[in-house]
């Protein structure tokens, strides 16, 4: 008996169950008396699904039976149609990760199969990213995974969107049509009668449509089904953002994980278990995770057995080649990057091609208008473009990276389609502007600046703090490029201006590369007193960023003989206090002692009262560390008049950071004295001034201090507070003993001698 001979029959009985004559149901569900003799001897094809819900309702059927006559009616319609001819291609056999993207898809299936009495809206999941992340691949193995959700079918259909003419909509709405069974000489002329035709059928029916590699949302949009329970995915290079009501997923590169197991998996266990997972990280790491160059690299190793994963690593380490080399037979990496470059406008390929010239990861949009040499509004365009067909990816606040292989691609095209002169031209335009920038930024913390604006310059202290470590990169980049040409005035002024803001960002890697540069620019130009002063910032960054006070009394030692020199008090009284610097942070606090003695009227004679705190803080930092909490509670009482007195008072940027720590630091050695609530208050004194001074290490020791001295009062809920926030504070910006300390004392709280004061 045939699907559609059985619902004829099985109505048939309902009907003579309930009693009814064909009139009767026909006067009962609307339904003609013709249609539904037609129905019941097998004549006609199966009713669609509003004609079965009719017929429910007039034989007044219980669910059960009501849920068998329907799938009956659909097993019917299924064995009417033929198979649609658009089926997909075959998936890729050791497919491998993409767990979280196929359990998202999955939940979009279950969700198109949800009961609904109203007319169910399609589900439609648009699948977008850059070139190589295998966004096909995971439409294919989302099919295979979920096919049998689909009875009628899964048509799978190339866009071809970027072919240099892409197919029209009536052309593909053509192949859908003749797909589902439509004879070609019944399809209408006109798209939107086909696209109507098209709709008509898909709307009796569960399907699973597979649109990939789509040109843009003109040429799927006639595609989309209406009403319905047919599922839709499309890929595309582009985001499609014009469509309207679609679920999206943006595919990133495959976590480390998954990349090293595709690896793993395409190599074969055998000689993957011959591999350390270390060296295996360091391929796909050379592959950006990108599957396309994973597989190439794989088959690669594949076809050369002698080649071991380490040599294959250590040729992609170099940057020229490496697109060469990631070829396997008529796979090559390069050529989707390609297909997506020839789609764009003259202005976007200038971008993406000159971007490549960014020293940093990433560029906000001020920076891509100066090397792409557009205007700002052009270049916003070009960005857009780029990041449109997946050639760049947009990252936090307005800013925009590459991929590191298209970075490579776009370096490429730059090399082949630019002449020297242009290269060099916009590498200028981009040094220059990166070095102005970074010394209209550094100088909001200089203690005289006034804040001068305009020009594009930062409006605001917290506008320049951002602006220094969003391009940090960058600007360290653009002065190396500006040392090595030459270019010595411009990297001492950079260094100069970022001089006070590193005392604020002491955890950031490169200080002490900027300033041997501006020491060594010093150098070369001639100038003695100049190179003094770099020199210094040497010694501070040898100290209080790498670490090394072994190597920070060299620089300043050649700095105190330059000074000399030159007859700069200042500076001599500079070199000193960095020498005591060095030597409080190797423990020697009778020598940080004599060095602050050195400095302070050195700093007295220059009148530089900046100085002469620095010196005098120093003084009482040695003094507390030696274990004089007495006599460095004194000198701090001598710095607070200094700071108290308008005559000898510091600048008011050097007053407030100051005025801070000496709170700071007297809270410390009230601590050591185990002086508890008198610690408390102080640093609750030094707290909000440190906040204002924007120094987060500063923040995090005063409240680490401040937690210490509410433990030993018992008061260990607000400790518990003021230790949490030393752990999050320190996990940014360091430094790591924090940390340690903070849950250390937290660690105590839990303990049963902890719970006891509590």
């Amino acid at each position: 008996m045939t699907a559609q001979n059985q619902f004829g029959l099985l109505l048939r009985r309902h009907r003579s169950d309930a009693g009814l004559t064909i009139e009767e149901l026909s006067a009962a569900s609307g339904v003609s008396v013709r249609a539904i003799s037609d129905m019941e001897r097998g004549r006609s094809h199966v009713p669609q699904r509003r004609t079965v819900e009719a017929l429910v309702r007039g034989l007044g059927l219980p669910e059960s039976a009501a849920t068998a006559l329907r799938e009956a009616a659909r097993a019917g319609r299924r064995a009417a149609r033929p198979a649609p001819a658009l089926a997909p291609p075959r998936t890729v056999a050791d497919f491998t990760g993409r767990d979280s993207e196929l359990r998202w898809l999955g939940g979009l299936v279950a969700r198109s199969a949800e009961p609904s009495d109203r007319p169910a809206a399609p589900v439609v999941a648009v699948v977008s990213g850059q070139p190589g992340l295998g966004k096909t691949a995971l439409m294919l193995q989302a099919a295979t995974r979920y096919a049998e959700s689909f009875p009628d079918g899964v048509l799978f259909l190339d866009l071809r969107g970027l072919d240099a003419d892409p197919p029209r909509p009536a052309d593909l709405l053509l192949r859908l049509l003749i797909a589902l069974g439509v004879e070609e000489n019944r399809v209408p002329d006109d798209e939107h009668d086909r696209s109507a035709q098209y709709r008509a059928l898909l709307r009796e029916r569960r399907s699973l449509l597979l649109l990939d590699n789509a040109a843009d949302e003109t040429q799927v949009r006639p595609l989309l089904p209406g009403a319905g329970t047919t599922t839709t995915i499309i890929t595309s290079r582009r985001a499609l953002a014009g469509l309207e009501a679609v679920d999206r997923l943006v595919l990133p590169a495959l976590p480390r994980g998954e990349a090293l197991a595709l690896l793993q998996r395409i190599i074969g266990p055998d000689r993957a278990a011959t591999e350390p997972d270390t060296t295996l990280l360091g391929l796909a790491s050379a592959c950006g995770n990108l599957p396309l160059a994973l597989r190439i690299a794989g088959n690669r190793l594949l076809s050369r057995p002698d080649w071991s994963v380490d040599y294959l690593v250590r040729r992609l380490a170099g940057q020229d080649d490496r697109l060469d080399l990631l070829v396997a037979g008529d796979l090559q990496i390069a050529a989707p990057f390609m297909l997506s470059y020839r789609q764009l406008s003259a202005a976007a390929a200038r971008t993406f091609r000159r971007l490549s010239l960014l020293p940093g990861p990433d560029g906000g949009l001020d920076l891509a208008a100066q090397v792409a040499g557009l205007t700002t509004r052009e270049t916003e365009v070009a960005l857009e473009e780029l990041v449109e067909l997946g050639l760049l990816q947009p990252a936090t606040d307005g800013r925009y990276r590459f991929h590191d292989l298209i970075r490579l691609f776009a370096r490429t095209r730059l090399a082949v389609e630019e002449t020297a002169e242009e290269r060099r031209h916009a590498e200028d335009r981009m040094v220059t502007w990166l070095l102005g920038a970074a010394v209209a930024a550094g100088r909001w913390f200089e203690p005289e600046y006034a804040g001068e604006t305009g020009g594009g310059a930062p409006a605001s202290a917290e506008e320049a703090s951002r602006w220094i470590e969003q391009e940090s990169l960058n600007w360290l980049g653009a002065l190396r490029v500006a040392f090595a040409a030459g270019r010595h005035a411009e990297v001492m002024a950079v260094a100069d201006a970022m001089h006070w803001f590193s005392d604020r960002r002491t955890h950031w890697e490169h200080w002490l590369e900027v300033f041997q540069l501006s020491a060594a620019s010093a150098e070369a130009l001639g100038d003695a007193r100049g190179q003094a002063v770099h020199l210094n910032y040497v010694s501070w960054a040898y100290t209080a960023c790498s670490r090394r006070p072994d190597l920070a009394e060299a620089a300043a030692r050649e700095a105190l003989r330059l000074a000399g020199i030159v007859g700069d008090l200042s500076q001599q009284g500079w070199s000193w206090n960095y020498l005591g610097a060095a030597a409080r942070r190797r423990g020697d606090a009778t020598q940080a002692q004599a060095a602050a003695r050195q400095a302070l009227p050195m700093f007295d004679g220059a009148a530089d009262w900046d100085g002469y705190s620095q010196a005098l803080s120093l003084l009482a930092g040695s003094l507390a560390q030696a274990g004089r909490h007495r006599d460095a509670i004194e000198q701090y009482r001598r710095l607070e008049e200094l700071l108290a007195d308008p005559r000898r008072a510091p600048s008011p940027l050097v007053s407030g950071v100051t005025a801070g720590h000496l709170h700071l630091n007297v809270g410390l050695s009230l601590l050591a004295m185990r002086r508890w609530a008198p610690a408390a208050a102080t640093f609750r004194v030094a707290l909000p001034i440190v906040q204002r001074s924007g120094v987060p290490q500063s923040e995090a020791r005063c409240r680490l201090g401040l937690g210490t001295a509410l433990i030993r009062l018992g008061r260990v809920e607000e400790a518990r507070v003021q230790l949490r926030r030393v752990v999050r504070l320190a996990r940014q910006v360091g430094p790591v003993d924090l940390v340690d300390q903070a849950l250390g004392r937290l660690a105590e709280l839990d303990s049963p001698a902890g719970r006891r004061v509590s």
